[in-house]
């Protein structure tokens, strides 16, 4: 008599039912504001969405598995590279390879990531891009379940930090004015659009190289009522 072979038990995980709620709670709440937003929305608009990004990434970095510390699917816990270039990962032995030409071209280096390995997208950023991650991370997040793999968490992790960046890069001022150094500086309609404090420390190199005097306006002083001018004598 041939013996049933038996299901393979399965234990959930510690508190991954409250989190996966806790994370399909807040992506409910993420759309909607999403969809709330529109093309030429101000900068201030993206923050609440911002924050919650990122809270629902941490609560999904939270059901994922760890990142390693090098970022390396070959040497996860190897030593780190103290000066790792943009783009690859924290791994000295890989990063000594590449310097030298002789890292195996089938593991090219990975796109750019932050400090912990979550993937950082580049840009243009525009609210179009938002909605677009964003249906990426309903469509990973809607096939979780309890019993669904590390690999799926941490898939899931990585589009919702990729949601964040988008969304913080423009929740920041807008550079109208195309200044480098006052990126969030009014324009100056008299200077073909420039930036209007670029443009004032222009004009007054101009009048220093001409000669001209720049009179720079002092504020008047506060008037002291009750008070004469000092070494003025009253009368009585």
């Amino acid at each position: 008599m041939s013996e049933t072979p038996r299901s393979q038990s399965y234990s959930v995980p510690t508190g991954r039912p409250f989190l996966l709620n806790e994370l399909r709670s807040k992506l409910a709440s993420i759309g909607d504001a999403v969809r709330g937003l529109w093309v030429d929305a101000y900068p201030a608009e993206y923050d609440a969405v911002t924050d919650d990004l990122y809270a629902a990434f941490r609560v999904a970095s939270n059901l994922a598995p760890p990142r390693s510390r090098t970022g390396c699917p070959v040497h996860p816990d190897g030593a780190v590279d103290p000066e790792a270039p943009q783009g690859w990962t924290r791994c000295l032995l890989c990063n000594s390879a590449r310097r030298r030409g002789t890292h195996p071209a089938s593991i090219p280096p990975p796109a750019r990531t932050t400090g912990l390995g979550y993937p950082v997208p580049d840009g243009p950023y525009d609210l179009t891009r938002l909605r677009e991650q964003m249906n990426t991370v309903n469509d990973l997040s809607y096939s979780l379940s309890l019993r669904s793999v590390d690999a799926e968490f941490a898939e899931v992790a990585d589009a919702l930090h990729e949601a964040f960046c988008i969304a913080r890069e423009l929740s920041r001022p807008r550079n109208t004015s195309g200044c480098e150094i006052h990126p969030g500086a009014p324009t100056d309609p008299t200077a073909d659009g420039a930036c209007v404090f670029c443009a004032g420390a222009a004009r007054r190199r101009a009048a220093e190289r001409d000669g001209i005097p720049v009179i720079v306006p002092r504020p008047s002083s506060p008037v002291r009522r009750g008070r004469g001018r000092p070494g003025a004598r009253r009368s009585v």
